[in-house]
């Protein structure tokens, strides 16, 4: 039954001695709040109204954290919006970014995402590394209502490094984020809109014009790059190696761990929850492979399997084991480590693998009707393909004259 509510009529009410579940009483001076009263005494205030022709309700927070005053100014302010067909959700957000600043929605933004599984751990840490170190300086104090071209575009232009050199890729990959956070921003009721930029427009502000990387190693190049790998410590070594021979991303070989690997059977099976596909991932290990694995060994290993020199640390060496690699072949040996997984590939079709094959050793998974009818692993044939794979890595090692060229002389 109706009330007609005041201050001492609510901390004065009590729930009855036979209640056994929530109940409502409505406020006669407010059309639409609900002050709903627990078996036990707590008091949380609601609103009911109608949108888009359909009913909705939706809670405001306890009484006293929340007044009566309080309750009636916000239930005015749904019941209007709820003309216009907005829902209360979206007025709490559009009032929330009126003080919110962006380095507020941004850690909400990424906690989001990483909780609904949509990123992974690796990719939440990369994430805030980038908003740390290039977006929060610009704009991490601003108002995330407030947000505009102009600032995206300040964002971009000064993505720099730690000497204020301009990092041209770097620009890019920063844009891409601040856009999809906006993206994102906007479906919250953050932001009314996301602003209208082209990345062709961002290389008035220092961008690159990046095109998709064809890089592969050339037989002599993959020869020197093992023999190489071999002078630089047996983690480095091992890490290179592993990359050449599975086709696989460099985390995903850096944070192999003992469970996922079966000697035995010859098989490492990456988790979906690390790998990019969400799909758990099957390579099967060629015998160089396997012997590499089974060296590192012990009874009773756990944990990673390149781990690092810090006791549960995996191997955290990549890119100067990278550059290391640079300084002692020439310039036109230099690569990055996706070119080894983009050879694999290359390498598997010049020895005559399927494409269907080659592309699920490197864990694409196939589109279209494909993906849903055709269910076949193929592990036996990618067990082959990589075994060939591996027997044409290791035979270039027997042509010395290959490596002479890119070696730098003393």
């Amino acid at each position: 039954m109706a009330k007609r509510l005041t201050d001492s009529v609510v901390s004065r009410l009590k729930p009855k001695l036979d209640q056994t579940g929530w109940l409502e009483v409505p406020d006669r001076n407010c059309r639409g709040l609900l002050l709903r009263l627990s078996p036990r005494g707590e008091k949380v205030w609601a609103v009911r109204f109608m949108v888009n022709g359909r009913r909705s309700r939706h809670a405001m927070g306890g009484y006293p954290t929340v007044s009566l005053s309080e309750a009636r100014e916000r239930t005015r302010r749904y019941r209007s919006a709820s003309r216009d067909g907005e829902s209360a959700e979206a007025v709490d957000a559009r009032e929330r970014a009126r003080t919110m600043a962006v380095t507020d929605a941004y850690a909400e933004y990424v906690a989001a995402l990483a909780g609904d599984k949509v990123i992974r751990a690796s990719t939440k840490t990369l994430k805030e590394g980038m908003f740390e170190a290039h977006i929060k300086p610009t704009i991490g104090e601003t108002r995330i209502c407030s947000i505009h071209r102009a600032q995206v575009l300040e964002v971009v232009a000064g993505v720099a490094d730690e000497d204020g050199n301009p990092l041209p890729v770097q620009k890019n990959r920063v844009f891409s984020e601040v856009m999809a956070f906006l993206r994102w921003c906007e479906q919250k009721g953050y932001v009314d809109g996301v602003p209208s930029i082209r990345k062709r427009d961002l290389r008035a502000f220092g961008a690159a014009k990046e095109q998709a990387r064809r890089r592969t190693l050339t037989d002599a190049e993959i020869c020197a790059c093992w023999r190489v790998a071999g002078d630089l410590g047996d983690l480095s070594r091992d890490f290179m190696r592993l990359l050449l021979l599975t086709g696989q991303r460099r985390d995903e070989v850096r944070l192999m761990t003992w469970d996922e690997v079966d000697l035995d059977q010859a098989l490492w099976t990456i988790p979906a929850s690390r790998y990019k596909t969400r799909v758990d991932h099957a390579v099967p290990l060629s015998a160089a492979a396997l012997d590499m694995i089974r060296a590192r060994w012990t009874d009773g290993a756990t944990g990673y399997v390149l781990a690092g020199r810090k006791d549960g640390k995996p191997f955290n060496g990549a890119a100067s084991t990278v550059r290391r690699l640079r300084a002692d072949l020439v310039k036109r040996a230099a690569f990055t480590l996706h070119d080894l997984r983009r050879t694999v590939r290359t390498g598997m079709a010049r020895l005559g693998v399927d494409d269907e094959t080659a592309e699920l050793v490197i864990g694409h998974l196939p589109q279209g009707v494909r993906k849903v009818y055709d269910l076949y692993d193929r592990l036996s044939e990618r067990r082959d393909a990589l075994e060939r794979w591996a027997q044409f890595v290791t035979n270039l090692q027997d042509t010395r004259s290959n490596v002479v060229a890119l070696v730098k002389r003393a």
